[in-house]
């Protein structure tokens, strides 16, 4: 059963937030305004640090949680499914649009993100000082299989 008696929200419309408000939506619960949600407008480690001090909830992203877990006293309760995906991406701006745009930088950018190399350094980024990696490469990985 559940003991804590807040959920704390980012509420600063950043990705984490937008997910929150994805999971309110898909679950048809409208949390603000109840007593037990609470919007700190701060980022996550700040966000992070109020749920352990208030004994409560909050939707975070891996990385941060497992640099601050050490002084917190929170657990994840839940983990790896679909829904909680934060998947980031790589996307080269229009140069049509954009005609100042480094071209050739964003190329080498792009490659350089999805390229083995990187993706096996995400793969295992944070191992050793975590236990856990903080990210999880999904580069040219089918929709099926991310987060795998």
């Amino acid at each position: 059963m559940l003991k804590r008696k807040v959920v704390l929200s980012r509420g600063d419309n950043s990705g984490t937030h937008a997910k929150e408000k994805t999971l309110w939506k898909k679950a048809d619960i409208n949390p603000v305004g109840q007593k037990w949600y609470q919007e700190t407008g701060l980022g996550m480690g700040q966000t992070l640090n109020v749920a352990a001090e208030k004994k409560g909830y909050t939707l975070a992203d891996r990385g941060t949680y497992l640099s601050l877990k050490k002084n917190l006293g929170l657990d994840v309760l839940v983990e790896g499914g679909s829904d909680l995906f934060n998947i980031y991406h790589v996307i080269e701006v229009n140069s049509a649009k954009w005609p100042k745009v480094n071209v050739p930088g964003a190329k080498a950018f792009a490659a350089f993100m999805v390229s083995k190399k990187t993706q096996n350094i995400i793969k295992t980024f944070g191992m050793d000082k975590f236990g856990s990696p903080l990210f999880f490469p999904d580069a040219g990985k089918k929709v099926e299989d991310l987060g795998k």
